[in-house]
């Protein structure tokens, strides 16, 4: 069997992730389009492109399916969780370069599909959401003055404190997205900050 072949059956199967009304209106165009482009471009593109829109695209049809709403931006929010789930583990966990490089590695592709989606999500009209990203920034590094501040007043709450600590991390990486999805909508539709 052809490696093309392989590649087309495995992105069929992965269509089938899909929920039963969309795959029945759309999955056999979709693998058909797929195996056109397998054949026009490499590999390669083909599949990283799919890739990042089955990542997308199949849990915002599972909450659409569910939902009557326009798309949700909790799949956006979930990979961002995941990216900074990636970077904490390799800041704690970070003694080993093996651990480093994993986490390093889940928040690049976490983080990567997070604002991807973020865009995709995002209505056509102007946001304010993402203007106040500096926020998040700022917030973070207030936290973790708050927990050394704490610390050498005596308080002794090391759990809370790794929390206060995780939730800055968090924060922080919640602003740079939210500030590079800003960014990335204003420079995209001409508009001056």
């Amino acid at each position: 069997m052809s490696r093309e072949r392989v590649v087309v059956r495995a992105y069929g199967a992965l269509t089938r992730l899909y929920p039963r009304r969309f795959r029945d209106e759309y999955g056999i165009d979709m693998v058909s389009m797929f195996r056109d482009q397998c054949r026009d471009e490499s590999a390669w593109r083909v599949v990283s492109r799919s890739a990042i829109d089955l990542a997308i695209t199949i849990p915002t049809q599972h909450l659409e399916a569910t939902m009557t709403k326009t798309p949700s931006p909790l799949v956006p929010l979930i990979y961002i969780a995941i990216a900074v789930a990636g970077l904490l583990l390799a800041v704690v966990g970070g003694s080993t370069p093996a651990t480093a490089i994993i986490g390093l590695g889940i928040a690049l592709a976490a983080g990567t599909v997070g604002a991807v989606a973020w865009r995709r999500s995002a209505p056509v009209r102007e946001t304010t959401t993402t203007g106040h990203w500096w926020k998040f920034v700022v917030a973070g590094p207030c936290l973790i003055a708050l927990v050394i501040i704490a610390a050498g007043m005596g308080v002794e709450a090391w759990e809370l404190g790794m929390v206060t600590v995780f939730a800055a991390f968090a924060s922080i990486a919640l602003g740079l997205m939210l500030g590079l999805s800003h960014l990335l909508t204003h420079r995209t539709r001409g508009i001056t900050t």
